[in-house]
């Protein structure tokens, strides 16, 4: 079955953001140019000026320009922003196929950005690759979503997902899960290697940003938000891969307070 998540099925980007993506590629953007892009769209300006504003990026005070956003995230993660407003415009927004609503899943994603840079303070590592990542790991959600509904398989992927985890009942019916797909489609849509392959392995982690990704995708997710059992689930596999369980709880327990 699943050969119909092929490339060839997924949407091109619109060629202002082509030019983006080739920018990206080759490392050599600045916030600067990446404003003076965005300001070529003010729809998608508006767009990124919503979500940057919203309580979950924590700002302290109302963002009204494109630059000073891009300023303020950076632009690794503004282009997160931009590529799920085209990820948006490129599938019908319909996730009932989860049992949650684009409200609800917008809440995810920018709260997983919030936890990570609230958890994770390592020179080490790339950590606005890793709020990309953060923030646009569930796009293949929305494509898998869109294909249960154009084949009628919704009731068949619910009762999966009764005696299932959600990539297992992926895997049946796309034989892949949905983080392999988003990964299919950001590497058509001309992303790093290193951020593909960051994304394509989260359900089954091998690396250190992988394993990262993979708990907060258990904390902050489609079973859940910081609930008693997605945070017992995520200690449990952050003792797995030997994290430092006392800045764990700290994070979440910061992160619980600014939601109450």
């Amino acid at each position: 079955m699943g050969n119909i998540l092929i490339p060839e099925s997924f949407p091109n980007l619109p060629t202002a953001l082509q030019k983006l993506q080739k920018l990206f590629a080759y490392g050599n953007i600045d916030n600067k140019q990446l404003a003076l892009l965005l300001q070529d769209d003010p729809l998608l300006c508006a767009n990124i000026l919503k979500i940057v504003n919203s309580p979950h990026y924590g700002l302290a005070k109302k963002v009204s320009s494109i630059n000073h956003a891009v300023m303020l995230l950076g632009a690794t993660i503004i282009r997160g922003i931009v590529m799920a407003a085209i990820l948006k415009k490129s599938f019908a927004l319909n996730l009932s196929p989860y049992k949650i609503s684009i409200e609800q899943f917008d809440v995810i994603c920018a709260l997983r950005v919030k936890f990570l840079n609230t958890w994770v303070h390592d020179e080490t590592l790339d950590i606005q690759n890793l709020s990309s990542a953060a923030f646009l790991m569930e796009a293949g959600k929305i494509v898998t979503s869109n294909f249960i509904l154009q084949r009628k398989e919704h009731e068949k992927f619910l009762k999966l997902l009764e005696d299932s985890s959600i990539e297992e009942a992926e895997r049946t019916l796309f034989n892949m899960d949905s983080y392999q797909v988003a990964a299919m489609l950001f590497k058509k849509w001309e992303f790093e290697d290193n951020f593909t392959d960051l994304i394509k392995a989260i359900s089954a982690p091998q690396t250190k940003e992988q394993k990262l990704l993979h708990v907060i995708s258990i904390l902050i997710g489609i079973k859940g938000i910081l609930t008693d059992e997605t945070i017992e689930e995520a200690l449990s596999f952050a003792s797995m891969y030997d994290y430092d369980i006392t800045k764990l709880q700290s994070a979440i327990i910061t992160v619980t307070k600014e939601l109450v």
